[in-house]
């Protein structure tokens, strides 16, 4: 049980992987201090104007202390057979905890920069989300339902988006996240806004700690 916790802790570290899509991506919970994880995620986003885009990533995050993580990421967003590779930074901060305040609440941010086609896309691309989760038990097995709203804005260059949007966008979200195995946790997440839909999928492993003799 106390692996299966840990698993579902270290889920902060989807958070904004998937940056151009606007989603989150992460529980309400931090993964604590000397955490290791890896993150592997697909996403299908729809935008007003632009179409259907595909936003392949992956990440690695770091818990930096028991309240806040850190994380970089790399990936690469598709659109009318153009694709454009990208890379970031981020983090997530535990605001509250379930244990005073009955459920997890973080504030995450992040930014990219685009690492081909910079003509066509913002010069910084930064996100910021609220996200409040609380994890249940079905059965023998803990999920964790979250939800919460998130703002995307492109910086520099807005013109040129075709791989970022060219004006501030919102959205609110929904997801859940379930464990398949001790280190492995799968998650599904969808966000709505008035201009751009997304769903994502994605698989985190948690890296095992070495214990200390």
């Amino acid at each position: 049980m106390k692996t299966t916790n840990l698993t579902l802790a270290l889920l902060l570290w989807l958070a904004t992987a998937a940056p151009t899509s606007g989603q989150v991506l992460v529980t309400g919970e931090t993964g604590g201090a000397g955490a290791h994880a890896v993150v592997a995620s697909a996403n299908l986003i729809s935008a007003e104007g632009v179409g259907n885009l595909g936003n392949l990533w992956g990440q690695y995050g770091y818990g930096l202390t028991d309240r806040v993580d850190v994380f970089a990421f790399y990936g690469n967003i598709t659109v009318s057979n153009e694709t454009q590779h990208y890379g970031g930074l981020g983090s997530n901060i535990s605001l509250l905890r379930r244990a005073q305040h009955g459920l997890d609440l973080s504030f995450l941010s992040n930014a990219s920069v685009p690492i081909s086609r910079r003509n066509q896309a913002a010069t910084v691309l930064v996100a910021f989300a609220f996200v409040a989760s609380r994890p249940s038990t079905i059965g023998s097995t803990i999920i964790t339902p979250y939800a919460g709203f998130n703002t995307l804005a492109p910086i520099g260059q807005r013109d040129r988006g075709l791989f970022t949007p060219v004006e501030t966008q919102h959205a609110a979200l929904v997801g859940v996240a379930m464990p398949l195995h001790s280190t492995w946790t799968a998650y599904l997440e969808y966000n709505h806004g008035p201009a751009v839909r997304s769903v994502g999928l994605g698989l985190l492993f948690a890296i095992p700690r070495r214990e200390r003799r």
